[in-house]
Formats: structure tokens, sequence, C-alpha cells
């Protein structure tokens, strides 16, 4: 993908404009906008006629570097926080065309030098595709079921100062593009990308000593988490009735132990009643059969302040047993607040095929 003029124009007018805001308000946290080009690794498949280039993309990206005590608890790290425009090509303009796509990234920094850094993105957001599945004009494309879309990703980036106010950006990306399972089909889309950009800053960049805010006492071991989580997908119509949505709800119930302040060792229950799977076991039998799921988790959890990443392996022990795969894993993002509550996205998946995004909300203890 070629970068238009139009981009370019949009890119240099915001550097000015941040430098002239930033020079106004004199910030003490430094800013940074970026135009970063992104060339795809692997040719997507689940296509016909199969693609036989790999996805090009470009990215504008503005953030804030939190370097304030009450953000630094957040995680107990610093980071920027930003948001973010893409659009890529997909280089197979019959089944997949182009998307574009926004949202919301969070990147704390792992190590910061006076002229380079290295910092860890996760972002999440939508994205829109001009090609999607068509049972009579476009079926071909077994990757979206939907023209809108979910858009989560994460990368590894590292920066180097050329110039005072300017950087050079070059890493490795990582998104995938899918529905969730919310319609079919949903093979979804995965995008691992070289990433190189331009990247410019003001305000301060040197990091504040954090040892007086660290805490040594690790605090309670062991750890109880209840959460209830929600979700919705869309079955296909077929010759007997038009398409219809249901509810996919349920339980998750999980304990664990901290090794660290930060690793922890977790699992537990999941309670699941899947609407959705019980209308897809009537079409597959012609009767209904028990359709509710429990499911032993094991797993890991890496706890960062507030913010929690989550990743379990699952076995439904209760299922139709003739239904496969009996495995699966579960992936969340949680929040927790002072007083416990919390909440989040998590997103379960069988390999590198999504089957269903969930929101979730509970306690921990």
């Amino acid at each position: 993908m070629q970068i238009s003029r139009r981009v370019l124009t949009a890119y240099f007018i915001m550097t000015t404009s941040i430098v002239a805001f930033s020079q106004e308000n004199n910030p003490a946290e430094e800013r940074e906008l970026g135009l970063i080009a992104l060339q795809g690794l692997n040719k997507p498949n689940h296509t016909t006629p199969i693609s036989t280039q790999t996805p090009v993309g470009v990215e504008l990206r503005y953030s804030r570097l939190h370097m304030r005590k009450e953000s630094w608890e957040q995680c107990q790290c610093f980071f920027r926080s930003g948001v973010f425009v893409n659009a890529y090509s997909f280089r197979n303009p019959v089944a997949l065309g182009q998307s574009i796509g926004a949202g919301l990234f969070y990147e704390p920094v792992l190590v910061h030098r006076a002229r380079w850094g290295l910092s860890v993105r996760a972002l999440a957001g939508l994205a829109y595709v001009s090609r999607h599945y068509d049972v009579t004009d476009n079926p071909g494309n077994r990757a979206f079921g939907t023209a809108i879309n979910g858009l989560i990703g994460v990368g590894l980036y590292a920066r180097y100062t050329v110039a005072p106010g300017w950087r050079l950006l070059a890493g490795f990306d990582y998104k995938h593009i899918s529905n969730a399972g919310v319609r079919l089909p949903n093979q979804g889309l995965n995008i691992p990308a070289l990433a190189i950009g331009l990247q410019r800053y003001t305000g301060a960049s040197t990091l504040p000593d954090p040892q007086q805010w660290r805490t040594a006492n690790i605090g309670r071991r062991w750890m109880f988490r209840v959460l209830a989580l929600g979700s919705v997908k869309v079955l296909e119509a077929n010759k007997e009735s038009p398409e219809r949505v249901y509810p996919v709800y349920g339980l998750n119930l999980i304990g664990g132990y901290h090794l660290t302040r930060t690793h922890v060792l977790s699992g537990g229950i999941e309670l699941l009643d899947d609407r959705y799977f019980n209308e897809q076991i009537k079409q597959w039998t012609g009767r209904y059969q028990a359709y509710r799921q429990g499911t032993l988790l094991a797993g890991y959890e890496f706890w960062q302040g507030h913010f929690s990443f989550t990743a379990h392996m699952g076995w439904n022990v209760a299922r139709p047993l003739w239904y496969k795969p009996a495995t699966y894993q579960k992936y969340g993002l949680l929040y927790r607040f002072a007083n416990g509550f919390t909440g989040g996205v998590a997103v379960k998946a069988y390999g590198d095929n999504t089957k269903n995004f969930q929101a979730v909300a509970g306690m921990t203890f």
C-alpha cells in the first residue's frame, strides 16, 4: 500500500498542532504522534481465491507517557496510552478487500534510556472490512462473517531518537480481526507484521525514580475471583428459519496463588448456558440435548498493579460427549478497582479460531 499524500499531509499538520499545544500548556508528560508502515509476514488463508500476497498497512498513533505516581500505581510501571487509526490492504480484492480500524492502546515501558527505549503494546478496537462473507457474492471469504469486527493486538517496539523531538520506531506488530463468532463463518484473520515509522514527541521524557513508590510487602498470597460473563451469537439463516440472535451467559469461579506480586498460578471452574449451542445441536441432530457446559480451568495470570492478563486451558467435562473439541483456551484482560470490583473482557478460542468474546464483571477477594 502506498501512503497517500493526504495521510502525509494530515500527519504533519497533527505534528505541528501537538507542538503548538505542548508549548502553550507546557505539559510535564511526553506526548507522541507517530506514522507507522506495516508489512505483513504471512498470506491470509481461508479465502477463495487464495491470497498470493501479504497484507500491508499504515497506522497513525497518538499517545501520552504517564509519569506520575498515581499512574505508575495502576500497573507498577510507566506506560503510554493513546488512540490509533489504521488501514490495511489485504491485496486480495475479490475475497478480502481492505479494512479501516480504530481503537485504544496501552503500552508499558520495558526499557527507557536517553536515546532509545523498548515497550510492549496491547490494543483493542473495531475494524470495518470492505469484503465479507456472502452466500451469493462472496462465498469464498471464510475469515469475516460481518462488515464490522473486533480488532485486538499486541506489539513489541524499539524507539531511537535521531534528532530533538524525533524518533524512529521499529518492531513486531500482531493483530487479529474477528467478530468473535457472533456471526459465522468467522475464521478471523491474523496479521503478524514488521513495523517501522517516524515518531514526533514533545514534553519531558526523563522518567522519575519509582523506588520510593515501591512496596516490599507482597500482600495476601491467595486470591479468589467470581465473575459473571455474557455475550451474544448470531445463528445464520437457513431454509427453515431466519437469522436469530441467542444469548450466552455464565459464571467463572477462580482461585489462585501468588508466586510473586506479579506471577499467579490459578484454576477453577466455568459454568456456561449457551443458547446458541442449543440451537446448533438441534440443527445437527434434530432434537435438543444437554447444552449447558461445565469446564475445568487451569493456567497463569500476570498481575501489574490493577491490571491482570489471564491465560487458561479449559476442559469441558460437562458437554454432549460426542462434541469435539473438548478443550479450549481462555484469555482475559481484567481491571481491579480498589474495592475489589473487577471488570474486563475475555476471549475463548480453539487454536487460532476465535469462538467468542465475553464481557465479564464481578469481584476479586
